[in-house]
């Protein structure tokens, strides 16, 4: 062989030993050979790493701390069977290697399983700024036929620990849908020997907790979960021996959850999420709601403040009664009290299914009403409950015994609705019914020249006796019915980007991490008075921020002491997005007028621009109608926070009062709105541990006390 053949060859050699040098390569460094896998927030970090063929979940830990959450690595925990044909096939997960994006923000780890066919995909996230780490999966079907999945947790930590010597507590909250005084709180125990806490997530029971929990260790750390999804699930928490140190927390669908998966298709087991956090409970939830206003939030439109101030017609002027001219009679008062969005509720169409315009009430459609709000300056918003079925003759309507397929019961020959927006459902599982939906949706912004949309009770059905759609075994129902709730709610905003989205559900039936990405504000509570709207926001704050939380107000509706169209029931919903619901606004006087003007400018100039980035001190008792209540609002960025304070039915004149969350050494200008407190400056270290002394003079009064930290 000549020298030059010899060269050639060693060339082609070495050339195809790069390659495979290269594919080794790279093979290794997916499969996690050459080093551990990193994702972290500015709270958060988790460490992978592959052994043996396997990924192990090493290390989750405060971002920047030592100490590991984890006793030891674990193992991800993956779907154990399926059925084919009725047949129970166990499953043999094969790791596949990994794939981590270029920002280092995403580990996707791929598993295959031969018999039958099917791959899985385990994908971490961890995104830039305050909060938690995300994980969800997904499952195809590859096997040619269909499947029936069992349950596939969307988080499962099964080996937490914590310091020995350190209590530990738990806490979680219900969501006070229907009234936030019978259906809501705050709950907490201690981690302790017997602990085991199931906590189920129903979209249709406003007493149902809230998916997300967390556990505090001491005064220093904690830690929380929650699932960024709407169906029925459940997050199963509980000590795994007799030392209390030792725990497991596990996220998503229920234990008997099983749906069939056709051929081709994926299964998506929904994003739960796990975050890390240094100091209180008050101190997690900060990292949650910024992880919620940054990342989970749909985007707002550039031109509109949030949270905006909205006015809601229901009650006022005549009800379903009312008349074109009465309508805008509303909005006129809606731009005299400096609100900005104007809704008309549930008052406006003939009936549940039929979402046009009265022809009886308002022979000129919705023309006249959005000109004048519009050219007022304001933004138009309307009720519609679009999964409401009813008996409407007008071709467009849905009428329900067109689609009798689509309704989640069985109607007999001479059904009628019992009421005007509680009428029979449909269920968004089922795809004729779901692209309806879709269209009427799409037709109603677009014909009705809508800014803002509010839709109610409910969109996410837990019953339903068809046998022709998606959900075979009941438990899977609401799956489905959230995904196609979900699609609707997607496709409105892709078409219309600037619309801006309310959930009503009933009044805060739906509160969760999944709603609050096809949704901008949530409906606190469904009991529009003083005390419930406290008590729901003292509760809802723990895992979402003051702005995505919609409160309403009836002036003289549930009481007549807490509820008169006074500063104490207007501030009672200030402390989050605040939507008005007068009732009875043609006996307010001269001075109810003034005073609710007054509020609005100062919830523009002072309360929504701290909206926007706020940790929230839950610094007295839940509200309870007795005892002294208050909440303490600071703006890190602003450097400015408000007190709100309340002294309801009881005969104490005076309440001393220790702020949190405020810098010792720092200097604070101190004023209050209705001079509860003199004018004053005082230390950080002062407010904390001394306090106010604030005095108020009669029963069911208030104040807004504003602190500014000096330059």
């Amino acid at each position: 062989m000549s020298r030059t053949v010899r060269v050639a060859a060693l060339v082609v050699v070495a050339a195809q030993w790069l390659v495979w040098a290269s594919t080794a390569a790279a093979r290794s460094e997916r499969q996690g050979a050459a080093k551990p896998w990193r994702l972290a927030t500015d709270d958060t970090e988790i460490v992978f790493s592959a052994k043996g063929g396997t990924p192990l979940l090493e290390a989750m830990r405060l971002t920047g701390r030592q100490r590991n959450w984890l006793s030891s690595p674990l193992k991800e925990s993956l779907m154990k069977s399926v059925a084919v044909d009725g047949a129970v096939k166990e499953l043999n997960w094969r790791f596949e290697g990994a794939d981590l994006d270029a920002k280092g923000e995403q580990l996707d780890l791929h598993y295959s399983n031969s018999s039958p066919k099917l791959s899985l995909d385990s994908v971490w996230r961890a995104r830039p700024g305050h909060g938690p780490a995300e994980h969800w999966l997904t499952i195809t079907n590859d096997s040619g036929h269909t499947i029936t999945v069992t349950q596939q947790e969307s988080l499962a930590l099964t080996d937490l620990t914590v310091p020995a010597k350190e209590s530990a507590h738990a806490w979680w909250i219900n969501r006070g849908g229907s009234n936030a005084s019978r259906e809501g709180g705050t709950f907490t125990v201690t981690v302790d020997p017997d602990f085991n806490q199931i906590l189920v997530s129903d979209p249709t029971d406003g007493s149902s907790p809230v998916p997300w929990m967390a556990v505090q260790v001491g005064e220093d750390e904690g830690l929380y979960v929650g699932w960024e999804f709407s169906g029925i699930g459940t997050i199963h928490a509980k000590t795994t021996s007799t030392d209390p140190t030792r725990f497991e927390m596990r996220v998503g669908v229920a234990a008997d959850f099983k749906t069939d998966i056709a051929a081709g298709a994926t299964f998506l087991a929904p994003p739960a999420f796990v975050g890390c956090y240094r100091g209180d409970i008050d101190d997690g939830s900060y990292t949650l709601h910024r992880f919620i206003l940054e990342k989970l939030l749909p985007p707002l439109p550039p031109d509109q403040p949030y949270p905006t101030l909205a006015y809601n017609l229901y009650l006022d002027v005549g009800g379903n009664k009312a008349s074109e001219s009465e309508v805008i009679s509303s909005a006129a008062l809606c731009k005299l009290l400096g609100f900005e969005t104007f809704v008309p509720d549930a008052m406006w169409y003939p009936k549940d299914g039929d979402w046009r315009w009265d022809p009886t009430r308002f022979p000129r459609g919705e023309g006249p009403i959005e000109q004048y709000t519009h050219q007022k300056g304001m933004q138009l918003g309307l009720w519609v409950a679009w999964t409401h079925g009813g008996d409407s003759s007008d071709p467009g309507a849905l009428n329900i015994f067109r689609h009798p397929d689509w309704a989640t019961e069985k109607l007999k020959p001479d059904w009628k609705p019992e009421d005007i927006n509680w009428s029979t459902l449909i269920d968004l599982g089922f795809d004729p019914a779901r692209d309806w939906a879709t269209k009427e949706v799409a037709r109603i912004i677009g014909d009705y020249h809508l800014d803002y949309l509010k839709h109610d009770y409910t969109p996410i059905v837990t019953q339903c006796v068809q046998t022709n759609h998606r959900h075979r075994y009941g438990v899977d129902l609401s799956y489905w019915s959230t995904l196609g709730y979900y699609h609707v709610m997607e496709a409105a905003k892709q078409r219309y980007p600037n619309l801006v989205l309310e959930g009503c559900s009933g009044g805060g039936h739906i509160k969760d991490f999944g709603y609050i990405k096809r949704v901008h504000y949530i409906v606190t509570t469904d009991t529009l008075s003083a005390l419930p709207d406290r008590q729901s926001i003292y509760d809802s704050t723990f895992a979402f921020p003051p702005a995505v939380l919609m409160a309403y107000t009836y002036e003289n509706f549930y009481n007549k002491d807490s509820d008169r169209p006074r500063p104490f029931l207007w501030r009672s919903a200030m402390m989050s997005a605040w939507q008005i619901d007068p009732t009875h606004s043609s006996n307010w006087s001269p001075e109810d007028v003034a005073g609710a003007r007054r509020a609005t400018e100062i919830y523009k100039s002072w309360i929504r621009p701290m909206l926007k980035d706020l940790q929230v001190h839950h610094i007295l008792p839940r509200p309870d109608d007795l005892h002294w209540d208050g909440m303490f609002y600071w703006s890190p960025g602003l450097k400015r926070g408000t007190l709100y304070i309340f002294r309801p039915n009881n005969d104490q004149a005076t309440q001393r009062v220790r702020l949190k969350g405020l810098a010792a050494d720092a200097r604070y200008r101190v004023r209050a709105e209705d001079g509860s407190v003199p004018e004053q400056v005082c230390s950080g270290n002062d407010l904390m541990k001394r306090g106010l002394k604030i005095g108020l003079p009669q029963k069911y009064s208030s104040d807004l006390i504003y602190l500014e930290q000096s330059k």
